[in-house]
């Protein structure tokens, strides 16, 4: 069978248990969607004679699946197949002689796979050769496993993730700190040897030597207490010493952690964002990152301290009775056995716990961020039951996990108590058979609580362990990452824009199969005003992201200067290239702080010259610090016209070639309007300008027009030329004149 997602093999039994041969199967896709949109797992394959669809719920804790409905399709009724795209959704369709239905929905992000899963049925069907290297060479499924990669920026499974691997690279931060990191090995190996021959000494040679009439120790018990004194006490010191090193070094490297991911995060392009929920991302920098911090400061050195405990607890224990060490030792395989088999099924819930947290996270985040809206419209209690609905599936997952372990805990402690029993048995024939000495049997049950402790560490270790692991992985999934939008090895310099901006038969797509732009040529003269109308989802907006490089185009070319702009230099295309959108952000601090952001160096002289430039100094004074007032995060405090002055008077401040106005107006009234549009006048000299903006009489002044439809270039010229041609944009005009009049006529009734 070829894969584009490999089935489990209880879904495969499943099949089996139909009549199914899986020898026979061609290729198989799963989808995630019911009929009404709500979550299921859809498994779809076929052979040369059906079509099979098995539908149900995957209990990934349990290895089972659990079959809500199956059908079997033949082949030869099968007419064609086609997939139809709703906003997030879409449909795999079939087609027969008498009817076209449904076969499966799936999220959108799955369209790709499922285009190339109706090619191949299709091809089956006709029986046509099918050429699998292209697939081959796309490498969006994992190699091992066939399950699609989560994060397509990175190659990387988390089914198939060595976790090995994954320690040994979290385990080269440590070694960032060579001293340190070799100071704590022989602090801890030294207290562990200290913690290890202080029993022989409260325990042997006390009962033995000191107590025993006739040993070479015997009656010297003021001796032997400041022996076991002194020893004891090294070893504390010695365990106090490792102790402080770790607490210095260990925020230093979580520190070093979360700067390395924040920093990865800002040199990633904007789909990367576009695809996460923040409390996602929030989740990944800090609880992550704490997670990691208690790598360091408890499992891994915990860990190394029971290891070295349980193999220097061997070498001491053959050395006493073999026996007796064989009993013990053969309850802590015993045990193993079992942890090894727990961790394996705890880090798959670990990481259904993780999903759950992200899912939580983001709704408080949205909920927040959004309370003006939810406020608005009365939906508190809708909110609440969002955050109840995600909080449920945390504690599913949070109860399986702590169920498994209640589950698993009493049989380790059985076996290691039912040991307990086994060497005190033992040892007492020892005893008076007269092959051990009853200071040997005491000392023996001393290292059997050590390595019980020892065991027990590594048995409760494992929901930590599995938790560290999974935030270092995901850790390194984004250090990992390599940005698409990646700066020329030779970038060309860009001192300003002196002859154009060009697009060349530019088209874009952010899904697969679903393009925005589409073949769009123009040019924009360096001097130039450029206006871009259109309808809402016209694809206006894009263009501009493709100008300023937060994306790059399918197909096509994008010049400035004739240089295209993936060769120049993003920090020289930033400094050149101004947009105000009408999708405005301020950050947490002060108004001129806000403004001030696009040139850091501006005076406060400057700053209000920017700010006057764009209309904002007056309401900015009347503020109650004036340009020292605080404003919260994306500007609360202040109305939509004022957070977007601000913003313009920041991409003034940063004085650049090319100044993008993206319906940088919408949120003011008329009169704020006229007055900004004097300012842009004013910006014009010297400045390229492109704007955007549904009300077209802000516009009629360009020296230059597109029309944009349906990611199209219809119509291009100046305003007086575009009413003579009366097309799209003499609709247009025409049609908001008409609303323009409408609204006036009513005015004036009133």
């Amino acid at each position: 069978m070829k894969y584009f997602y490999k089935m489990p093999w209880y879904v495969e039994e499943a099949f089996v248990q139909r009549g199914i041969k899986i020898d026979r199967l061609l290729y198989c896709a799963k989808a995630d969607l019911d009929e009404e949109g709500c979550y299921i797992d859809v498994h779809m394959t076929f052979d040369v004679e059906h079509l099979y669809i098995l539908k149900g719920y995957e209990k990934i804790d349990e290895e089972k699946f659990e079959v809500c409905s199956y059908e079997s399709l033949p082949m030869s009724e099968i007419t064609n197949v086609s997939i139809y795209r709703y906003s997030t959704t879409a449909v795999l369709l079939m087609e027969t002689k008498n009817e076209e239905r449904p076969l499966v929905r799936f999220s959108l992000g799955m369209t790709d796979t499922f285009e190339k899963f109706k090619e191949r049925l299709l091809k089956t069907k006709n029986h046509e050769a099918i050429d699998d290297t292209l697939l081959e060479g796309l490498h969006t499924h994992c190699p091992v496993c066939h399950t699609r990669y989560p994060n397509q920026e990175r190659k990387v499974c988390p089914n198939c993730l060595d976790k090995q691997t994954t320690f040994k690279r979290l385990l080269k931060k440590y070694l960032d700190y060579k001293k340190e990191f070799v100071t704590v090995m022989l602090m801890i190996t030294l207290s562990t040897v200290f913690n290890l021959i202080a029993p022989y000494f409260s325990t042997r040679l006390l009962y033995d030597e000191v107590l025993t009439d006739g040993g070479s120790w015997y009656g010297k018990i003021t001796l032997i207490v400041i022996l076991i004194a002194l020893v004891k006490l090294i070893g504390v010191i010695l365990s106090m010493v490792y102790g402080l090193i770790l607490a210095r070094i260990t925020p230093k490297i979580t520190r070093d952690i979360k700067v390395e991911i924040f920093s990865k995060l800002q040199t990633l392009p904007v789909s990367f964002f576009s695809s996460k929920q923040t409390g996602s991302l929030m989740t990944r920098v800090e609880n992550d990152a704490m997670n990691i911090y208690w790598f360091f400061v408890d499992v891994l050195p915990y860990g190394i301290v029971s290891f070295v405990t349980i193999v220097g607890l061997l070498g001491i224990m053959l050395w006493i009775s073999v026996e007796i060490t064989l009993v013990m030792f053969g309850s802590v395989i015993l045990i193993t056995i079992i942890l090894k088999e727990f961790r394996m099924k705890q880090r798959k819930l670990w990481r259904r716990r993780h999903r759950a947290v992200k899912g939580t996270q983001a709704v408080v985040s949205e909920s927040l961020n959004g309370q003006r809206v939810v406020k608005a419209f009365a939906k508190e209690d809708e909110e609440i039951r969002r955050y109840d609905e995600k909080n449920k599936d945390f504690y599913h997952v949070s109860y399986q996990i702590g169920n498994r372990t209640a589950y698993m805990m009493p049989k380790v402690r059985f076996i290691a108590r039912f040991s307990n029993v086994a060497v005190l048995a033992i040892g007492a024939f020892s005893i008076i058979f007269g092959s051990l000495t009853l200071g040997s049997l005491y000392i023996l049950f001393s290292y059997t609580g050590m390595i019980e402790s020892s065991v027990m560490f590594f048995a409760n270790i494992g929901n930590r362990w599995a938790n560290c692991m999974d935030a270092a992985a995901r850790m390194f999934e984004i250090i990992d990452t390599v940005p698409t939008l990646t700066e020329s090895e030779n970038p060309v310099a860009l001192d300003g824009i002196r002859d154009s901006v060009e697009l060349k038969e530019v088209s874009f797509e952010y899904e697969v199969g679903r393009p925005i732009i589409k073949e769009i040529s123009l040019k924009v003269k360096a001097g130039q005003m450029f206006g871009i109308v259109g309808k809402t989802g016209a694809g206006k907006s894009t263009i501009i992201h493709l100008i300023s490089r937060l994306y790059d185009p399918t197909n096509g070319e994008i010049l400035i200067d004739g240089i295209n702009v993936k060769e120049i230099k993003n920090h020289d295309l930033r400094r050149h290239v101004g947009i105000v959108s009408q999708e405005t952000y301020l950050f947490v601090g002060t108004i001129a702080d806000n403004i001030r952001y696009a040139n850091p160096d501006a005076t406060m002289d400057q700053i209000i010259e920017a700010a006057k430039a764009a209309y904002a100094h007056e309401f900015i004074v009347k503020q109650p610090d004036a340009y020292d007032t605080i404003i919260g995060a994306g500007g609360v405090g202040l109305s939509g016209g004022e957070r977007q002055r601000l913003s313009i008077a920041r991409a003034i401040l940063q004085k650049p070639s090319l100044l993008i106005l993206d319906e940088a107006t919408s949120a003011m009234d008329t009169q704020t309007e006229r007055k900004i549009q004097e300012a842009i006048d004013e910006l014009k000299e010297g400045r390229t300008i492109i704007a955007i903006a549904h009300r077209l009489s802000t516009l009629r002044d360009a020296d230059q027009l597109a029309v944009i439809e349906d990611g199209k270039l219809l119509e291009q010229g100046t305003h007086e030329e575009l009413i003579a041609k009366e097309g799209k944009y003499y609709d247009l005009y025409q049609l908001q004149a008409e609303a323009i009049k409408f609204m006036e006529e009513g005015s004036i009734g009133v």
